[in-house]
């Protein structure tokens, strides 16, 4: 065999072209994307796993490229924790089409640095280790560091600071990385995401793969009765954000799901079933984390994680597990998505994540704590996020041995709260008792559109009928509308309805801070249509003060003064809507904030305004010990007393008044008979 060294530089050319086109030529099997890494990528001995790809180390990626592989969706979204494995899933996608399918791809990054110092030397050991492409690898002056051409084809390297970049040659698969950390407008060209996938117009089998990290969002989570999990719930596209997680749940929302080891049952992994000792140091926090099973409140360790990731399962909503199987089929969507916790990744352990997420925390620096949520556990973060928050579990600790719409012999007052919606009423019905100790009588949602007579009707006749005897003493109704808040209710119907009952309902409107906390003026209110104006009192009240004093009594022992009660069968709606805000303080201005982490918060406001009437009617000087029939009985005295006083007091004057009487019928009897 002659050496290439020895043949002149033509010949030598050509000898190169001849093993190109050999190599481009020779059929590759097809495989999916992990198989053709597992067969053809070997690190070198410098990289943290010498040897080798395995890609089952992170079984969660597996899916992931496969769907992209495939081609049957035009996107495929995955949203996770930093660390997870995610940029070597892109490189195994980006090797076996090199090597199967030759095609332009073109990979999207974040920032110019990003694709230079680190995406970049990656890719060129993707190519240097994987003996099928080194050969396809046209080297020399036509490879850049933002271009490779490889089996023939451009491989191209941009960012998303770049609309000329974007704009560039056509491509039949495209990669976008980081994407919430790209900016939202590329030099007035419109979103970076638009920009690539009009790259591909003229491709029939175009995908577009995207992947980051979320950053911001109000996210709740929903129980699916028939799997058993509990999803990540649909968030309000103005409450999010993040463009990823928003990306992602335009698609069938995929979660990787766990099996406890204890009870066997799915379950999603999340940051809320991490445990660790109360007041722990960051250090003992991460020797000590924990995490639990939400069904059967079984602990797992770390040591646990490589058999739950071997034994995960990605379920969509519409779906669920079955003998360990998943069943079932999401609806139709042209977007597969895909979310992972972070805890599932093998490079970081648990208790390092929770060990940052306590740092972030005992600092203060909602930075920190952002960093910590999204690149650690793949989760949207609210400026509530892990703060001194209520758990919606707490309320159900506040439980007593009475059910809803009975009273209790403590009761001695009943006040009502109304939060007034576009199409319905809530309302709670509180009742308060010595040293402000209060019972939650009922609470409930009157539907009907609340510009028209129907539901305000069937308020009176709630508000009107008497509960174990005792009336309803003061109601409060929120006024307070935003003009932008679609499904608010009309305040000039609230005033109507003060004006039918103005000894019983008062109007109220919050600030966010007010002193004194409760403060009542007289308006002048103008009915829609009419010209004639009428006076009512509205109730002013600091926002701050009685949700923060609504926390307080949440927080206090049931065997305290002040402590607040809900029945045996308060239900877990009610619980979640208590707890549906955080108070928070800016730290720039020391102004405190009240910040939404769900926006169901009807039951909330209810609940402030409660604690707004028992403030109005003074209950924390309601002596200790007093119950229903004891003050009834102490009233009956005092009214029988008074009666008693008042017929003794008539008896004496009468006594008193004798002898005159007899004097005057005397003389008038001597007038009569002369």
């Amino acid at each position: 065999m002659v050496s290439s060294r020895a043949l002149p530089s033509e010949p030598l050319k050509r000898l190169k072209a001849w093993r190109l086109a050999e190599a481009i030529l020779r059929p590759a099997p097809r495989l999916p994307p992990d198989e053709w890494a597992r067969l053809n990528r070997v690190y070198p001995e410098t990289s943290g796993l010498p040897g080798p790809r395995d890609p089952s180390i992170t079984p969660y990626v597996i899916p992931v490229v496969r769907a992209v592989h495939a081609g049957h969706h035009k996107r495929v979204v995955m949203v996770c924790g930093a660390q997870m494995g995610k940029t070597d899933g892109l490189l195994d996608i980006i090797g076996a089409r090199l090597d199967q399918r030759p095609a332009p791809i073109l990979y999207v990054g974040p920032i110019r640095d990003f694709l230079t110092d680190q995406f970049e030397p990656r890719l060129m050991s993707l190519l240097d280790e994987a003996e099928t492409l080194a050969a396809k690898v046209v080297r020399g002056r036509r490879m850049k560091k933002t271009l490779k051409v490889v089996a023939g084809v451009p491989v191209r390297l941009a960012h998303a600071g770049s609309s000329a970049g974007l704009k560039s040659s056509p491509a039949a698969l495209a990669l976008v990385d980081e994407y919430d950390e790209m900016l939202a407008n590329v030099k007035g060209q419109g979103d970076p995401l638009g920009l690539v996938e009009a790259r591909g117009e003229t491709y029939a089998d175009f995908v577009t793969a995207i992947t980051s990290t979320p950053s911001r969002g109000l996210i709740e989570t929903e129980l699916d009765r028939k799997s058993g999990l509990t999803f990540w719930k649909l968030g309000d596209p103005e409450a999010v954000e993040s463009a990823i997680w928003k990306l992602w749940q335009s698609g069938t929302r995929h979660h990787f799901c766990w099996p406890c080891l204890h009870c066997e049952k799915y379950f999603v992994p999340r940051f809320e079933q991490m445990r660790w000792p109360e007041n722990a140091t960051p250090a003992e926090a991460s020797k000590a984390s924990q995490l639990q099973c939400p069904h059967c409140s079984g602990l797992h360790h770390d040591d646990d994680k490589t058999e739950m990731n071997a034994r995960g399962l990605y379920v969509a909503p519409g779906q669920w597990i079955e003998d360990g199987e998943v069943r079932g089929h999401p609806p139709a969507n042209a977007v597969i998505s895909f979310w992972t916790s972070g805890l599932a990744s093998p490079f970081v352990t648990w208790g390092t994540r929770v060990e940052r997420c306590v740092r972030a925390l005992a600092s203060g620096d909602p930075d920190q704590l952002q960093t910590a949520l999204n690149a650690g556990f793949g989760e949207c973060y609210t400026p509530a996020s892990g703060r001194d928050a209520l758990d919606w579990q707490e309320i159900f600790q506040r439980r007593a041995p009475y059910q809803m719409k009975e009273v209790p012999d403590g009761v001695l007052r009943l006040g009502m709260a109304v939060d007034v919606q576009k199409l319905s009423l809530y309302y709670t019905i509180r009742g308060f008792g010595s040293r402000g100790r209060s019972w939650l009588i009922d609470r409930g949602q009157l539907f009907g559109p609340t510009d028209d007579d129907e539901v305000w009707n069937a308020l009176a006749d709630l508000m009107l009928t008497p509960i174990a005897g005792l009336q309803i003493e003061r109601v409060f109704i929120d006024s307070g509308f935003r003009p932008n808040k679609l499904d608010g209710g009309d305040e000039h119907k609230v005033y109507e309805f003060t004006r039918r009952y103005p000894w019983l309902v008062s109007p109220t409107k919050g600030r966010a801070t007010m002193s004194p906390p409760y403060r009542v003026s007289k308006i002048e209110v103008t009915p829609k249509g009419k010209q004639a104006a009428y006076s009512i009192n509205l109730v002013w009240l600091s926002t701050d003060f009685f949700k923060s004093l609504l926390v307080s009594r949440i927080r206090t022992p049931l065997d305290q003064p002040g402590s607040f009660i809900v029945p045996d069968d308060i239900d877990e709606d009610y619980a979640r809507q208590l707890v549906s805000e955080v108070r928070v303080v800016d730290s720039a201005t020391g102004k405190p904030q009240w910040v939404q982490r769900s926006r169901q918060n009807h039951y909330l406001d209810c609940e402030a305004l409660a604690m707004a009437i028992g403030y109005s009617l003074n209950v924390q000087r309601i002596p200790e010990g007093i119950l229903r029939e004891q003050s009834e009985t102490a009233l009956a005295d005092a009214q029988d007393n008074e009666t008693k006083s008042k017929s003794e007091t008539v008896a004496a004057l009468a006594v008193a008044a004798a002898p005159d009487l007899r004097a005057r019928f005397a003389g008038l009897s001597s007038r009569l008979n002369r």
